[in-house]
C-alpha cells in the first residue's frame, strides 16, 4: 500500500468515526452546541468516536515501509601489459 492511499484510508477512518460521534448532537442538542463548552464536548466525543475506528485501521494496516534505493557504483581500471607502440 502506498503512503498516499494509506493516509486517505487513515482520514477515512477518523471522519467516519467523528461523524457518528457527532450525531449526539442531534440528540443531546442541549450538551452539544455551538457555546464554547458545546463545542468543547463535540470535540471529545468526536475524539472519542474517531479513536476506535482509527486504531482498529492501524492494526489492519500498520504504517507502509520506506521505499529504499540503493544505488551501486563500480570503478574499472584497465592495466596495459607489454610492448605497445602508441
Amino acid at each position: 500500500m502506498k503512503w498516499k492511499a494509506w493516509f486517505h484510508s487513515l482520514a477515512a477512518y477518523a471522519i467516519g468515526g467523528a461523524a457518528t460521534a457527532l450525531s449526539a448532537a442531534a440528540v443531546m442538542p442541549a450538551t452539544f452546541n455551538f457555546t464554547h463548552d458545546g463545542l468543547i464536548n463535540m470535540g471529545k466525543i468526536a475524539f472519542a468516536g474517531a479513536w476506535y475506528p482509527v486504531m482498529t485501521f492501524l492494526k489492519q494496516s500498520p504504517l507502509p515501509s520506506a521505499e529504499i534505493t540503493t544505488t551501486t557504483t563500480a570503478q574499472v581500471t584497465t592495466t596495459v601489459e607489454g610492448n605497445q607502440k602508441p
